[in-house]
């Protein structure tokens, strides 16, 4: 999805004038940390299109958001909608408004072992199992299509 949103602004490379252009990264990874990475590519992408860069939101967790009850995620999305607000009336990002909505960058080191342990429970799989099952791709979750040497 994200190779395919940004072959939509193919368009805009060459161009003078561009508009000016921020990005919005949610990941289900529960640490934005690990979306870093995005960041900084559209930061640089942003720059090869000569189009005024504002900055990225990266909102970790973002696949949790969907089982959570609507009345727990409204804080969530008014962030999400002030920070869009923001952006259209003064054209930029609300560094105190983002560092709210963004939310844990890294978690303590202490929960690492916490987290190793969940994982080798049936029930950290479970959700993940039942996204498989329902996109038909659960017979093939154990595929390891790189390995195949090409050369």
């Amino acid at each position: 999805m994200v190779k395919a949103f940004i072959g939509t602004l193919e368009p805009l490379r060459g161009r003078d004038n561009n508009p000016t252009i921020g990005f919005l990264v949610q990941s289900g990874f529960p640490e934005a940390l690990h979306s870093r990475y995005v960041e900084r590519y559209l930061e640089k992408s942003a720059a090869r299109l000569n189009a005024p860069y504002v900055g990225t939101i990266v909102k970790g967790g973002g696949e949790g958001i969907r089982m959570i009850p609507q009345e727990r995620t409204a804080e969530l999305f008014d962030g999400l909608q002030g920070l869009g607000r923001g952006f259209v009336e003064n054209g930029g990002l609300d560094t105190d408004l983002l560092a709210d909505v963004a939310g844990v960058e890294r978690y303590h080191p202490f929960l690492g072992p916490v987290f190793k342990i969940f994982l080798h429970k049936s029930a950290a799989s479970w959700y993940w199992d039942s996204q498989l099952k329902k996109n038909g791709a659960y017979e093939e979750r154990l595929a390891q299509p790189y390995t195949k040497k090409f050369w």
